[in-house]
This record gives C-alpha cells, structure tokens and sequence, in this order.
C-alpha cells in the first residue's frame, strides 16, 4: 500500500496517479466519491497577476470514466458519487444518475464572441451499483439521504479575489459547496474519497464534515497547498 504524502485530521493524501494509487487501496473501503477531474479544456489563467500553471492531465488525453470505474472499486456498493464536469460517464458501473447544476451566481468568461456567458457547472450524482446484472435489473434508484432540489446555488468568487485565497485556480470548487455534498450522502465519521484531490477543498470539507477522507493529487505543488491547508484547521 502506498504511503501518505500527508495524514492529518482524518484525511490522508496520496501523491501520484489515481490510476496507481487507488487499485492499492482496500477494495470497497470508502463510503462516498466527490470529486472534480480535468475536462480536457487546458485550462491556463492568462489574467491574473501570478499566471497559474496548466492543470495536470487537462489535454483531453485522460480517459475520466476509466479512472471512475477505478475509483468504484474502492467504493462500497449503493454507495453515491458526485463528479463534476462534462464528462462521458456512461461506461461507469452506475445505477441511477441524476444531472446537478452548480450556480456560481457569477459570469465566466468563456467565449467572448457569444452574448451569452457560463454561469453554471454540471454535477453527475450516480449511484455505485457493481454487479451488471444488479445494473440490468434497474438496483441502485436511491436518494441522496436529504432530498433536495437540482440546483445548487454557491457563489464563486471572482478572480481578483482568488488571488490572496488557499485555493488559487479558477476551476477549484468552493468548500461550502462541496460540504452540500458529503452532508447529503454520507454520515458522521464515514470516508470520503477524491481520487483528483487538486488543492483539496473536498479533503476540507470531508474533515469540516467530520468524516474522514482520502486524496489523490498528480501534481506535487497542489499536493503540498492541500497539505497546508489541512494542516491550518484547527
């Protein structure tokens, strides 16, 4: 089994690939994912006063739903997901799926030469259903624990103000947010797991949850800002 790149707070974080990191892990030993992959964009900040650089694996090249299905096998059965993004997840051992829009109640910039600006991301919240058969007979039709409405709506700050936070990349989700989340599909000292854990607003959440949590970040720089954040709660 690998060694922690942090262990604190009921979180542990692992540095490398999910891909060779998660099949190391006890087979169905966390209780829910949450979790924001690259979306092929490459995505890099050109308007800020630090220029952020490009985010790992965001070329397009990585194949998101076999790293989900990666991830699933560390997942316990009927257990939910959350993945956000545009990503196609159908090849994923999911039973019922449901699309939710995260509101960041603010424009971004987007394609310029359109009136229209993105305003919104989308959530898939699945659930974990691993045997086919299971899947064919139509198992995994739960709710999350606290039926709520599709919408989710959470301010993002703008990216001036990103500029001083823990959290530098625009595409980082907000720890409110994401608390939402984890609340809604997991109980009080259960394991949450991000196999794309970034700078670790999930891991936050999960710990601010009282949950535990468990992390895989590809790059070291976001491994070592994820380190420090967990390390400044109290």
């Amino acid at each position: 089994m690998a060694t922690p790149y942090y262990e604190g707070h009921g979180v542990q974080l692992y540095l490398g690939d999910c891909r060779e990191v998660l099949p190391t892990l006890p087979r169905e030993s966390v209780d829910l994912i949450v979790t924001d992959p690259p979306y092929g964009k490459n995505w890099q900040s050109g308007r800020r006063k630090n220029t952020l650089g490009p985010i790992a694996h965001d070329d397009g090249t990585l194949d998101v739903a076999a790293c989900i299905t990666t991830a699933c096998k560390v997942l316990r059965d009927k257990r939910h997901l959350y993945v956000f993004g545009p990503a196609d997840l159908s090849p994923c051992p999911f039973g019922a799926t449901a699309e939710l829009i995260w509101d960041k109640e603010i424009l971004g910039a987007g394609d310029l030469t359109i009136p229209w600006g993105p305003q919104h991301e989308p959530i898939t919240f699945a659930v974990h259903i691993s045997r086919p058969s299971n899947r064919a007979a139509g198992y995994g039709r739960l709710a999350a624990r606290l039926r709520k409405g599709s919408v989710l709506r959470v301010p993002r700050a703008n990216s001036g103000a990103l500029e001083d936070r823990h959290n530098p990349h625009q595409s980082g989700k907000p720890v409110h947010l994401l608390r939402q989340l984890i609340e809604s599909s997991s109980c009080l000292g259960e394991t949450v797991l991000d196999p794309f854990a970034g700078h670790g607003p999930t891991l936050i959440a999960a710990a601010l949850e009282g949950r535990n949590a468990i992390g895989v970040e590809l790059d070291e720089a976001c491994a070592e800002q994820a380190a420090k954040r967990l390390e400044g709660l109290v």
